[in-house]
């Protein structure tokens, strides 16, 4: 049985690094009772979650990503976003861009330029290194 993608999360970028805000919104997310899915291109596991390299490898479907990489990058793996359902790309502090966000909304999906754990009423500090 594949997952559902409602309450289900990409993380684009995740970071295994406590520091980094993708980190953190893998963290914000979790506690906000979605299913977290990060992608890294060479971690194996991100807070005892297993980690794919990219979107495509993800399992199942995802009704969120949290874009935590360039805009140049981000652009490149967009199409793998709409094979995977995701309806709304949070473009996070630095990976935001006009091109990205035109090519978003041309593939039919809405983004979102804004920090993704703020947009949920909560703060980075929230969720400290150590």
């Amino acid at each position: 049985m594949t997952p559902s993608k409602e309450r289900r999360v990409i993380v684009l970028g995740a970071s295994p690094k406590r520091s980094r805000f993708s980190n953190k919104a893998v963290r914000c997310y979790r506690e906000l009772g979605y299913e977290v899915v990060p992608v890294h291109p060479l971690a194996k596991e991100i807070e005892g979650l297993t980690v794919y390299p990219t979107i495509a490898d993800v399992p199942g479907e995802a009704e969120l990503l949290l874009s935590y990489v360039r805009p140049e990058l981000a652009i490149e793996v967009m199409e793998q976003a709409v094979e995977k359902g995701v309806a709304r790309v949070f473009l996070n502090p630095g990976a935001a861009s006009p091109a990205i966000a035109a090519k978003v909304r041309e593939l039919g999906m809405e983004p979102v330029e804004d920090c993704a754990i703020v947009a949920v009423g909560r703060s980075p500090a929230e969720f400290p290194e150590s």
